[in-house]
């Protein structure tokens, strides 16, 4: 067992072919680099039958798992698992959490009743207290390389992690080509690229050169010691060996052409053939830039997705995550998610009921209110005609009020000027009189004097 570190969106060196004149111009001479260094630990193992352990991936993250980082992860293809900490790297509970549930899971039923052995660096998350004592339970022999000595003794070391960084890098090259470097490489890119490398590198006949290479099975320390004992020697070269090519379109092309012109038109063929060859190479190209932008506009619409943390952690301590509790989280968050849209529908149906409603109600507000208007339309318009109505009625009266008056002024004669317009008599004070009774004649007695007034 061991780990290894890979940065999401740093390649390894590699070789290009590019002309002279843009290598005499310094355009474009190193190899396209994204130069993502955020950093991602594999821990890997390898058994001396030609099997390997499922490969356990830790991510740099506090939060969690995010779904972005494992949408490609597919229970029926892959067999992985990953898990995350704050740096990126393994610690003490990861180390623990790997030896339960992945070397011991995949390890027991070949192993059955008998002891195992598990060859292991001294980092520190391997030689805890937990670590040993769970060993010891299991019938788990350790077996501790010295320190530095990993890069000589360990087999994945010697031979597996090599191929597995030129292989990632290749595949790192590949997405990058297709995307034509218009989209940043990110986490959530980092395993679709892995595990083709790794499929490609976790080969039993690799493995089993691994543990021959390090004489760790079948055992043989003669194997290290001639290592630093073997004398110099000069490398052979045959010099009938040379590389050739496997043909292409435009050899095939050219065949053609080759064929089909005769002597005398040789010279017309070849301007025929350098034409053909360059619309050839621009066919290719436009293709090939084609697929490149398709590839970029697909990741780009994956990197839009939304990014949500995966509902795992329900326990305590480092956890380690299967395809199979991935697509079970996967699921859940799936029924989150249309449960949200769902109680999302039902209030935006609600919310537009409720519009409605208003609607509805403003419009019986408004027909009312033009029913009440036209009301008081018709009542002023009735209240108008009663009042013409009267009026007519009254001038009508009056009318003939004033034909009877006229009537009956001329039906009476003149006879003087009416009481009220004669000029008023004056009026005169009448005095009172005493009545005495003196032989039988009525004799008017004097009115007494007023008296003195004093002063």
């Amino acid at each position: 067992m061991d780990e290894k570190g890979f940065f999401v969106g740093i390649t390894a060196r590699s070789k290009r072919v590019f002309s002279k004149a843009i290598w005499l111009q310094q355009l474009r001479t190193a190899a396209i680099q994204d130069g993502n260094r955020e950093w991602i630990t594999l821990v890997a193992c390898v058994c001396g039958d030609g099997t390997s352990l499922p490969p356990m991936l830790i991510y740099e993250g506090k939060a969690g798992i995010q779904s972005s980082w494992v949408d490609a992860l597919d229970e029926d293809l892959h067999r992985a698992f990953v898990t995350n900490s704050p740096t990126g790297w393994s610690n003490n509970e990861l180390g623990l959490a790997w030896l339960t549930e992945v070397f011991e899971r995949y390890t027991h039923e070949k192993a059955r009743r008998q002891w195992r052995l598990l060859i292991l660096d001294g980092h520190g998350s391997h030689l805890t207290r937990e670590f040993i004592e769970y060993c010891d339970s299991k019938k788990i022999l350790l077996a501790v390389y010295p320190p530095h000595s990993t890069h000589t003794l360990q087999p994945l070391d010697v031979v597996m992690f090599s191929p597995l960084a030129k292989a990632y890098s290749q595949e790192l090259d590949r997405h990058l080509h297709r995307s034509q470097g218009l989209i940043a490489v990110k986490k959530r890119d980092f395993f679709p690229i892995f595990w083709p490398a790794w499929s490609y590198t976790m080969r039993p006949e690799l493995i089993l050169q691994s543990f021959r290479a390090t004489g760790v099975w079948p055992m043989d320390a003669q194997v290290i010691l001639d290592r630093f004992n073997t004398p110099p020697s000069e490398q052979a070269i045959h010099p009938g060996l040379r590389e050739v090519g496997d043909g292409d379109t435009w050899r095939d092309i050219r065949k053609i052409l080759d064929a089909a012109v005769t002597e005398r038109a040789k010279v017309e063929g070849n301007r025929v053939g350098t034409a053909l060859h360059s619309l050839q190479a621009q066919n290719e190209l436009l293709h090939h830039e084609n697929d490149g932008l398709h590839e970029a506009l697909l990741t780009k619409q994956r990197h839009k997705k939304k990014n949500s943390l995966l509902g795992l952690e329900d326990g305590s301590g480092a956890l380690l995550f299967s395809p199979r509790k991935v697509q079970q989280a996967r699921q859940q968050l799936l029924d989150k998610q249309h449960q949200e849209e769902e109680e999302r529908l039902q209030k935006a149906r609600r919310k537009e009921e409720r519009a409605a409603a208003i609607a509805r109600k403003k419009l019986e507000q408004e027909a009312a209110k033009a029913r009440r208007k036209v009301e008081m339309e018709r009542r002023k318009e009735e209240r108008e005609a009663k009042a013409a109505q009267l009026a007519a009625a009254r001038a009508l009266k009056n009318q003939q009020r004033e034909a009877a008056t006229s009537q009956k002024s001329r039906d009476t004669p003149n006879k003087g000027k009416r009481k009220a317009s004669q000029k008023a008599a004056p009026k005169t004070t009448k005095k009172r009189r005493v009545m005495g009774v003196r032989s039988g004649v009525d004799v008017a007695s004097p009115l007494p004097e007023p008296p003195t007034k004093t002063s």
